[in-house]
């Protein structure tokens, strides 16, 4: 049989390694210089000096919570806040279909895996790790069942990961790495890929006592098709100057799994470190990693206000990728400021925070140095002194199959901060539903595939190669992150603080996002709205945070809300306990446009149908109906509120984004009995539909008479992966979805769905759009071969400055220029007088102060409505609720520093 030259350098590869291990120490079994130099590149990996709970850079891993640095080693940290979490979904998502909602539950965690992120390693190679064992599993705390999975023997484990084809492989999503670890048994094992990860190959050896240092070599003998592994486990430790082999063990495996990301696993209670990590080899494919460390620094647009002295503020929120003290803001009105960056003026500082829900986060009040409805801003973020706002991963090897960023979106990450001038034409991008795995949608000859999902695309921050690409030829001077900006259960119950926020920055923090975040005013509205627990919604949200044995941990819920509130916010503490009143409104700086910021989740009545049945009245089912006239759709305090805002506010166009849904035209879930049965697939126990808006009936129909009351009002929301426009025909009021941006599942259509329809509670609506996962349009229309999966986002135009206020609302998918025929079967084009109901009143043909707010009341003081005049003074005409011709009416007028008022007599319509 003849031989080529690969195989002669395999096979003396292999002859180093066999005479390495027959020497039986460990300075025999290590690959020196003179061996390696002509078949073998060398990286030794040292850790930091510096203790921190982040992990060093250079490493990369989807459960950071599972690893700190402490003593120039990586330990292994057992315990943190939140790390009882179950997978699980609220209780009637199994009371809806039949099943039986356990409150007891074993929380242990499955494996953890960090990897070396700029090392990737195929055809024959070593991996030598040298662990120190710290501590015994300890004995179960009180109220433990020692029958929980992580107080038996053979649970805990530590050792090496390889083979991995994505930087995230770990916990449930540890698809394709390998483990050669030594268990808590005192067994040393091979571990195949798989999701029972069980051992293919090992040995029982010893139990290694407190203060034992194990060194793990992993040999492989790369050959095409099927590779020769050889794993050899020895122990010192400080009483003993000789090392003691404790097993050599061969194996072969498909070559495809050992090729890829390495680096080190942890599972269980036992306590350890690593001391050092070494690879050798053929063939290393090393990067040198960036020194990125500002994941987002975001403005939140509805904070920004002008104070007393005339200066305008806004609230930024910055996460960082280490640990840091002091970080700075510096704003402009200019991307190149004369005299560099480091000479702009301080515009606000705030201490680096990190805690029990805040990992390495900063909220920043600045003050901006202009109006920013008179110009476009830019700023820089500064950390310690140095300027971090630079994305550098973007064009490096940080980027790209394996590691979860797709990175091709902006073309460079040498930006800085934008802050768009706010005046009309507003536009707005409305996003949803922002899932990180699985798969990479590409363009192909057939045309576009989703690829890569169960490898190096199972995480990918952005779902389609393009994404956004031409986002900045819109325009937008607002992102509108509505419902799962991140989620924070879909990939994992987050076991920590650490974890939370690594899904977090994957979903924010990612290349694009960041980018968007960056250069846009932004509100986020609420980001996961089910704070980790799938579809926990009204007073059900709130006792889940305070009452144990509800099926989930009340310390996970806390610390989940706490860290949502707090980035979308910018709030320094957080109750978590507390229901936050966190509606408001953000009126822009012109006075002309208001876009207001509710909340339907937390504030609405409980979605309990059956509390009687529920409680043994077995003949007493639903009395507490869905369309009970008691229910409440955001509380009344909210709604008190609301309704003062839409009576009040001036501007002539207002966009409403935080309720859900208020038309019933979407179905329950699929796998729920009950509403495969109804005949509209809308059983009001299925928790997907009792997580509309509109499943509260009464509360729904009481917004949207508030909202038809004026004219100018559009609601838009998101959450139900689906993009659709429609205009309820009583009301007039525009209400559109939006999403998802990385998601599916689109929510189904009741039957009878189409361009003119009715609802399931009978309200008419006419659908302008709909583009859907299995819907082109209205009218139910296949999409066609070959087409982009349908990741969306809305355009919104408002431009009150028309005499006629323009509104103007299109789909896009996430690759579509401004050009392209909007999605969904076309867009809407309306003006601010078709919409709202018709009145029999109005006030029209008045003038008063030029650019002034207009109030319209009665003459006891109730408010019925607020316009702007123009500039010439001229008062637009407007209709008013429950008023009839020829009463009269008292207009107040205000532009600030004048007030004018006089009696008015209301014209017909």
């Amino acid at each position: 049989m003849s031989s080529s030259k690969s195989d002669l350098h395999r096979r003396e590869f292999l002859k180093n390694s066999v005479a390495a291990s027959v020497a039986g120490s460990l300075a025999a079994q290590s690959m020196n210089a003179q061996e390696l130099a002509a078949t073998a590149k060398k990286e030794t990996f040292v850790f930091p000096a510096t203790d921190s709970l982040v992990h060093p850079r250079g490493w990369q891993s989807l459960n950071p919570g599972y690893w700190q640095v402490e003593g120039g080693a990586l330990r292994r940290r057992l315990t943190n806040v939140g790390d009882r979490a179950r997978r699980t979904g609220f209780p009637f998502h199994s009371m809806s279909k039949g099943q039986v909602m356990e409150t007891q539950y074993d929380p242990s965690l499955p494996a953890g895996m960090i990897y070396r992120s700029d090392v990737r390693l195929s055809g024959s190679y070593r991996i030598t790790a040298t662990l120190t064992y710290r501590g015994d599993r300890p004995a179960p705390a009180d109220g433990d069942d020692p029958n929980w999975k992580m107080y038996q023997d053979g649970y805990g484990r530590m050792g090496i990961a390889f083979g991995a084809k994505s930087l995230l492989e770990s916990f449930g999503k540890a698809r394709n790495v390998s483990q050669v670890v030594y268990d808590d048994s005192g067994r040393m094992l091979i571990v195949r890929p798989g999701k029972k990860q069980q051992p293919v190959a090992g040995g029982d050896g010893v139990k290694l006592a407190v203060g034992d240092r194990i060194t793990i070599v992993v040999d492989v003998i790369g050959k095409r098709g099927s590779s020769e592994v050889t794993v050899r486990f020895s122990r010192s430790s400080d009483e003993s100057t000789k090392d003691e082999m404790l097993l050599s063990v061969q194996t072969t495996m498909p070559t495809n799994l050992t090729e890829g990301y390495v680096g080190i696993v942890g599972r269980g209670l036992i306590d350890f470190e690593v001391n050092d990590f070494v690879v050798s080899g053929e063939k290393i494919a090393k990067s040198k990693p960036t020194s990125f460390d500002c994941y987002a620094c975001y403005p939140l647009g509805d904070t920004l206000a002008q104070n007393d002295n005339g200066d305008w503020n806004v609230r930024f929120v910055s996460i960082f990728h280490s640990d840091g003290d002091n970080a700075e803001l510096r704003i402009a009105d200019s991307p190149a400021p004369v005299g560099g960056w480091q000479n702009v003026k301080v515009a606000g500082s705030a201490k680096i925070v990190s805690n029990d829900f805040r990992r390495n986060t900063s909220v920043i009040d600045a003050q901006l140095p202009a109006n920013p409805a008179d110009k476009t801003l830019y700023y820089t973020i500064w950390k310690d002194g140095v300027d971090v706002t630079a994305d550098t991963r973007i064009g490096s090897p940080e980027v790209g199959p394996g590691t979860g960023f797709v990175g091709d979106v902006p073309a460079t990450g040498q930006y800085v901060g934008r802050l768009p001038r706010l005046q009309a034409p507003y536009k707005l991008c409305g996003l949803s539903c922002h899932a990180i795995t699985s798969g990479l949608q590409q363009k192909t000859r057939d045309g576009y595939q989703i690829k890569g999902g169960g490898a190096e695309w199972q995480f990918r921050d952005q779902p389609s190669e393009g994404s956004y690409k031409h986002l900045d030829d819109y325009k937008f001077q607002i992102m509108v992150w509505e419902d799962d900006v991140w989620y924070m259960e879909l990939i994992m119950y987050p076991p920590s603080t650490d974890d939370a926020y690594k899904i977090i920055n994957r979903s924010i923090g990612g290349p694009t996002s960041r980018w968007q975040m960056m250069r846009h005013w932004n509100i986020i509205n609420p980001g996961d709205h089910d704070y980790g627990m799938d579809d926990v919604k009204g007073p059900e949200q709130l006792v889940i945070r305070s009452v144990p044995g509800l099926g989930q941990d009340i310390t996970y819920m806390q610390r989940n809300f706490q860290i949502v509130h707090h980035l979308t916010t910018g709030a320094q503490e957080v109750d978590p306990l507390e229901n936050p009143k966190k509606w408001r409104a953000w009126k822009m700086p012109n006075f002309d446009f208001t876009l207001v910021i509710l909340d339907s989740r937390l504030w609405r009545s409980s979605q309990d149908t059956d509390i009687w049945d529920d409680s043994g009245w077995e003949n007493f089912k639903s009395l507490y109906d869905r369309t009970d006239p008691t229910r409440s759709l955001l509380g009344e305090e909210q709604f008190g509120w609301l309704q003062q805002l839409v009576t009040t506010d001036s501007s002539r166009l207002m966009c409403l984004t935080g309720i859900n849904g208020m038309h019933t035209v979407w179905t329950g879930g699929k796998g729920d009995s009950e509403s495969s049965t109804h005949p509209m697939k809308f059983s009001q126990r299925d928790r997907v539909t009792a997580d509309y808006a509109g499943w509260v009936k009464a509360g729904s129909d009481r917004v949207l008479e508030l909202l038809g009351s004026r004219d100018g009002i559009v609601t838009v929301y998101g959450d139900v992966h689906n993009g659709c426009i429609m205009k309820n025909i009583e009301h007039r009021i525009i209400e559109c979805s939006f999403g998802p941006i990385g998601r599916n599942g689109g929510r189904g259509v009741i039957p009878g769905f189409g361009p003119k329809m009715k609802d399931v509670d009978g309200r008419e609506v006419e659908i302008s759009s709909l583009y859907h996962q299995h819907y082109a349009d209205a009218e139910l229309s296949p999409h066609a071969k070959g087409e982009p999966f349908y990741w969306n986002f809305l355009e919104m135009e408002f431009d009150p400055t028309q005499p006629d206020p323009k509104i103007d609302l299109r789909i896009r998918n996430l690759i579509d220029r401004p050009r392209d025929k909007p999605r969904g079967g076309g867009g809407l084009r309306t003006n601010a007088s078709a919409t709202g109901r018709l009145f029999p009143a109005c006030v029209t043909a008045e003038s008063s102060l030029p650019d002034a707010d207009v109030h319209f009341m009665t003459l006891n003081g109730t408010p019925l409505r607020a316009t702007r005049s123009f500039a010439d003074g001229r008062v637009p005409t407007v209709g008013l609720d429950g008023i009839e011709p020829g009463d009269k009416i008292l207009m107040l007028a205000s532009d600030g520093d004048k007030t004018e008022s006089k009696i008015v007599v209301a014209s017909h319509s």
